[in-house]
């Protein structure tokens, strides 16, 4: 699983908590649901402010921090290998 699947993960159980729709989540920063959609399920692509929005809405903040190499998972060696 890669890191953007991850936190959409957690943006949507935070939202679910808040007992949000994905249109209401979108309407709180300026987008429609399908971006909520593309955010929570890990293919969003846009802009960076956009994903800043939709965090911090949610009570969370953006970080990065350095991480040493990481042994790829099972889902992650498959995509590589997906011949379909």
């Amino acid at each position: 699983m890669i890191f953007r699947e991850k936190i959409g993960i957690q943006l949507k159980a935070a939202r679910k908590e808040k007992k949000l729709s994905q249109t209401e989540a979108g309407k709180l920063i300026g987008v429609d649901h399908a971006k909520i959609s593309k955010i929570e399920s890990g293919h969003f692509t846009g802009s960076l402010k956009t994903y800043e929005k939709y965090i911090t809405a949610l009570g969370f903040h953006l970080a990065i921090n350095r991480e040493g190499p990481q042994m790829p998972d099972y889902d992650s060696i498959h995509e590589m290998f997906n011949d379909e």
